[in-house]
């Protein structure tokens, strides 16, 4: 299944709404999707009850990035928001606790508070080896180079902050969404993100 599963919406930084993201997914041929907004899950419990009511042929994984103490966590599969700045070991334990999985967002790169220590992406179940918006390819180079060491399936993300920004990092599942990423039944397709549609998604240019 063709999967987005790093997408903000306005209930936190992102520029459009969940029902705009939605209707921008499934026109791009999206399957599932995660609404991955910071510190809440409110944009992904939004999303389910569009996708319920409408009866959209689209997947929904609740999600949330949480802010950590050590940069930030892709949490998927759980209902219930973190306190922010919550201890990294602490918010893995929770998320495994509620039956969840996690994978690290954007490592490496500090300035966007990524995880860069390897203990903590030893952590994690998984590490987001491809981010569209990465303008320096290396980071998402060094991120696959340290999953493939530390045997950690990986993930791509758009880091979409509006609908125009979706599609560019895909994440394939075989299976049941959670429990494909779960097991790591995952590969990833992805590009990075043009100038135009970054400039656009970040600083609200054009």
């Amino acid at each position: 299944m063709i999967a987005e599963l790093h997408v903000h919406s306005n209930h936190s930084d992102g520029r459009d709404s969940v029902k705009k993201l939605l209707d921008r997914a499934l026109e791009i041929g999206i399957e599932v999707i995660s609404i991955t907004d910071h510190d809440t899950v409110n944009g992904s419990l939004e999303a389910i009850e569009i996708v319920e009511e409408e009866h959209l042929p689209l997947k929904v994984i609740p999600g949330f990035e949480a802010s950590t103490t050590e940069g930030h966590l892709l949490v998927y599969g759980v209902r219930n928001d973190f306190d922010k700045g919550i201890p990294f070991e602490e918010a893995v334990e929770k998320v495994r606790k509620h039956g969840g999985v996690c994978y690290v967002a954007h490592p490496f790169q500090i300035e966007r508070k990524g995880a860069w220590r390897i203990g903590a992406l030893r952590k994690a179940d998984g590490i987001e080896g491809f981010n569209s918006k990465y303008i320096i390819g290396f980071f998402n180079f060094l991120s696959l180079t340290i999953a493939k060491k530390l045997n950690k399936p990986v993930i791509a993300g758009s880091d979409a902050h509006s609908a125009k920004a979706l599609g560019y990092g895909i994440t394939i599942l075989r299976g049941e969404p959670l429990k494909a990423l779960k097991n790591g039944d995952v590969s990833i397709s992805g590009k990075r993100m043009p100038l135009k549609v970054w400039l656009s998604d970040s600083l609200g240019l054009f």
